[in-house]
């Protein structure tokens, strides 16, 4: 008498996606900062695009394994962490630059017509 074991649950394929978008978002961060001309204007906001996907992707599937007994945890939960860090982090460079951006401008003096100066 043999005694075959119960099939395992599906893994979530939501959890797929969301890790999936966390390395793909970990790869365009990185090639933003590859000192090619114009990459991060491309890299960047495509990086954060992606690590939105994997945040929302993450936390649904989380739910979805919840309710329905799947397996996938773990990637759901890689995808959100990677995906969350790298957000905060492409955030904190935008908020960095753009900082930068308007300290430059208030040091510049600007010329206004009639010999006033801002």
């Amino acid at each position: 008498m043999s005694i075959e074991p119960s099939p395992l649950p599906p893994t979530n394929q939501q959890s797929t996606v969301s890790l999936s978008f966390g390395i793909l978002t970990l790869l365009t961060v990185c090639m933003g900062m590859v000192p090619i001309p114009f990459t991060g204007f491309v890299c960047f906001p495509a990086g954060i695009l992606s690590a939105l996907i994997a945040l929302i992707s993450g936390v649904m599937s989380l739910s979805q394994i919840r309710r329905h007994g799947e397996r996938g945890r773990g990637l759901a939960w890689t995808g959100i962490i990677i995906g969350g860090l790298t957000l905060i982090a492409s955030l904190c460079v935008l908020l960095v630059i753009a900082g930068l951006f308007f300290w430059h401008l208030k040091l510049l003096p600007i010329q206004l017509p009639g010999n006033y100066q801002i």
